[in-house]
């Protein structure tokens, strides 16, 4: 089996279909449906995030499926403080389930149980117009929480032209496909790469802006399309200060397209510290020589093995994969017939 099929069946593996999870749509509908009955005001919901993009992958270590909905209230981002509609929607839904929901600084969370633990999330993120009179003036994003008054803001936002910019840049077909697919096999080695509390790990948008950037189309080839965009965010670290011990440390400084209407000079990565984005840099470095390993003189077998560290064990070894349905076989027949 080619290396291109075993990529082809880790993506059907690891792709987030919301269209056959409905659970997470249902609970997405619940929810609005639900806002729309109290004394709030009125808005407009669109989805936003990987779940727009059709960019989501199955969670991993103990991380929590999600979707991230935009709500665009019909009213004037002066009407209200930054926390007012965060709070008025944290008041609604505050018994919704078991957890509650959760002021955080770009949205409001509420989070669901499944077997016993927290296992689907809701982002509710709210926006409000400059002129409401006028639905195509600026968006703004209300920012904050309550334990720190710095944080409250609204700012200057984008969402839909940012699903746009991504959605459009790659041209339909197979070029798009690819793209997804590299993106998904990025978006797993990073979830396997980096804690997900606190800032440690690198934030999707950043990691989808340079890809979407960076990709080139490889035919049949998506090894070398997730090679090629891997090169390309080693190559964008700089170095950027030197430690108390002499240690350089790097970052990757990204500004959000200049085309969209964001805040003027919006770095994707800024809430990671140095150590963190160095921390990224050494592991990307770490991927791009497993490539190369990969790329040159090793045996089918010893590839597959490689991949498999890399991206876990829904990147399946042939060889493996074929003795263990053959176990599996082997098992089943023992029990039908007494051996057991």
């Amino acid at each position: 089996m080619s290396i291109q099929k075993q990529f082809e069946k880790f993506n059907a593996k690891i792709r987030l279909d919301y269209g056959t999870n409905r659970e997470l749509a249902e609970k997405r509908d619940v929810l609005l449906e639900k806002l729309r009955k109290e004394n709030i005001p009125s808005f407009d919901e669109f989805n936003q995030g990987s779940y727009a993009m059709k960019l989501g992958v199955e969670p991993e270590n103990d991380r929590e499926y999600d979707i991230d909905v935009g709500l665009r209230f019909n009213r004037n981002k002066d009407d209200f403080s930054p926390m007012e509609l965060k709070k008025q929607i944290d008041k609604a839904l505050k018994n919704h389930t078991e957890y509650g929901s959760e002021i955080k600084k770009p949205c409001v969370t509420i989070t669901y149980k499944k077997d016993g633990k927290a296992t689907y999330h809701v982002d509710l993120v709210v926006y409000a117009y400059q002129d409401a009179a006028d639905k195509n003036s600026q968006l703004y994003i209300a920012k904050g929480i309550d334990s720190n008054k710095e944080s409250q803001k609204w700012e200057k936002a984008d969402p839909v032209g940012l699903v746009d910019y991504i959605n459009d840049k790659i041209e339909k077909g197979n070029k798009r496909d690819q793209f997804r697919r590299t993106l998904r096999y990025l978006k797993r080695w990073k979830h396997l790469r980096f804690s997900k509390e606190g800032h440690a790990e690198p934030p999707s948008i950043g990691i989808t802006l340079i890809v979407v950037d960076a990709f080139t189309y490889y035919e049949n080839d998506d090894f070398l399309a997730f090679k090629t965009v891997v090169e390309t965010i080693r190559d964008k670290f700089m170095c950027h200060a030197v430690d108390a011990d002499g240690d350089i440390l790097y970052r990757i400084k990204l500004m959000l397209p200049q085309e969209l209407r964001f805040e003027n000079n919006t770095d994707v990565f800024e809430k990671m510290t140095d150590r963190q984005m160095t921390d990224f840099k050494d592991k990307i470095e770490a991927l791009v020589s497993s490539l190369n390993d990969i790329q040159n003189g090793m045996d089918d077998h010893e590839k597959y093995e490689k991949l498999n560290k890399i991206f876990g064990d829904d990147f399946e070894i042939p060889g493996e994969e074929q003795s263990t349905k053959q176990q599996s076989r082997v098992l089943a027949h023992s029990s039908s017939s007494g051996a057991m």
